[in-house]
């Protein structure tokens, strides 16, 4: 009994890690755009979907192992006329941001997109995403909540709407 109750009161006790659902909603953003993306996917959403992902091929096996593990994507990608956008919504994902996460990735350019990409680290656990792609008529914003296995990430480049961001000589 006592090792019941011990068990019990470790389990109560450890912090359960969360990962964190970014607002990528900014009022008025979507009316400037000419063109808008926009997937919400929830966890239960995510494994009906992925009951369609073939057994048998290896790329969707590995895109169905990772998303089964996920508890939500959500894509935000505008498109913009001549005016650009305000972007002052990239500092603002940017300030949602709590001390666990950290930038992995910082692209600039001068000809392409400016990419940047954050992990919420809990421990030696990857538990979020955001993805931050940048062009001045064109802005994409990803937020990957739930346990991320870095191995199997690239799976997802191109589909649910997250956007390719591996260097292969052509972007798709």
């Amino acid at each position: 009994m006592k090792i019941l109750l011990r068990l019990v009161l470790v389990f109560a006790l450890t912090p359960v890690v969360y990962a964190q659902r970014v607002n990528l909603d900014f009022p008025g953003l979507a009316d400037k755009a000419r063109e808008v993306v926009d997937v919400t996917l929830d966890g239960a959403l995510l494994r009906l979907g992925s009951r369609f992902l073939s057994d048998t091929d290896a790329d969707e096996r590995a895109v169905r192992d990772m998303v089964d593990r996920l508890e939500g994507i959500y894509v935000r990608s505008y498109e913009f006329g001549s005016d650009g956008y305000d972007r002052s919504a990239i500092d603002a994902v940017r300030k949602q941001l709590g001390p666990t996460w950290k930038r992995v990735v910082s692209v600039k350019s001068k000809t392409r997109d400016d990419v940047e990409i954050y992990t919420d680290l809990r421990g030696d656990k990857i538990v979020g995403l955001v993805v931050i792609a940048a062009e001045p008529r064109e802005l994409t914003l990803v937020n990957l909540v739930g346990p991320i296995d870095l191995d199997k990430l690239a799976t997802l480049e191109g589909q649910f709407g997250i956007p390719r961001v591996s260097k292969k000589g052509d972007r798709q």
